[in-house]
């Protein structure tokens, strides 16, 4: 007996005895098995009830009946295990789907910035991007260069966060190009669905003939959560 309640110590088992009776109480997620124990002293002959009904005499079934209820536990755990993945698996489903529709601010900037392009470049590409964003909502205070947007943090203050550089592209999505020694304010630009647009409409990711550094920003209604923005900004600081 004493090896019993021993057993049932270690699995969590509350055991109180009074006068020669034990009334063990199992308990799993969703199931509760009572099992009263009656003793004569001085005797080795046991008899054990269940609430259910069914009796049993021996520590063995004592034993085997908290294996059951283990096993009960261990397949609960499982069935929570899959629904956990399979809801992991649906949210980044949905994430994939969260694309900016013609009335988002994302897609507004974009197109304003597509209507106004110019032929070839001006060299105020941040003026005609701040706009663009402006026309769409988004506040913030105009920076005089273009790479400041990213520096000076104005893009993340007015709702938008950092991904990686190697995310798809999507409408509405910004690169800010660091400044350089040839480039001294470095350049900004805006993805309209179709090309990149500054103050022109560019031929390519890059308006430059050399390769430069630079980061990418999205709308952070469109970016799933604080953990994933982490992960991209790793990402994109390697």
């Amino acid at each position: 007996m004493k090896q019993t309640l021993l057993i049932l110590s270690v699995l969590g088992i509350s055991i109180a005895q009074t006068s020669g009776a034990a009334v063990t109480t199992f308990q799993t997620s969703n199931t509760i098995t009572y099992i009263s124990a009656a003793s004569n002293y001085g005797s080795s002959q046991n008899t054990y009830s269940t609430k259910s009904g069914a009796y049993v005499s021996s520590n063995d079934e004592i034993s085997q009946a908290i294996s059951n209820l283990s096993a009960q536990a261990q397949q609960k755990e499982s069935q929570l295990s899959s629904l956990n993945s399979r809801l992991y698996t649906e949210q980044q489903q949905q994430q994939v789907n969260k694309v900016p529709d013609s009335n988002s601010a994302p897609a507004i900037a974009a197109a304003r910035a597509s209507r106004v392009a110019l032929s070839r470049s001006s060299g105020y590409c941040a003026r005609y991007v701040r706009k663009a964003l402006q026309s769409a909502g988004y506040e913030f205070a105009p920076n005089p260069s273009a790479y400041q947007y990213a520096t000076l943090g104005t893009l993340d203050k007015a709702g938008f966060s950092k991904i990686s550089n190697n995310m798809p592209t999507q409408v509405g999505d910004i690169i800010v190009y660091d400044r350089s020694s040839k480039r001294p304010n470095g350049h900004i630009q805006i993805f309209d669905g179709k090309d990149w647009i500054s103050d022109f409409r560019q031929n390519s990711i890059s308006p430059y003939s050399g390769v430069y550094a630079y980061t990418t920003w999205r709308d952070s209604k469109y970016v799933d959560d604080a953990s994933d923005r982490g992960i991209y900004l790793a990402m994109a600081d390697k």
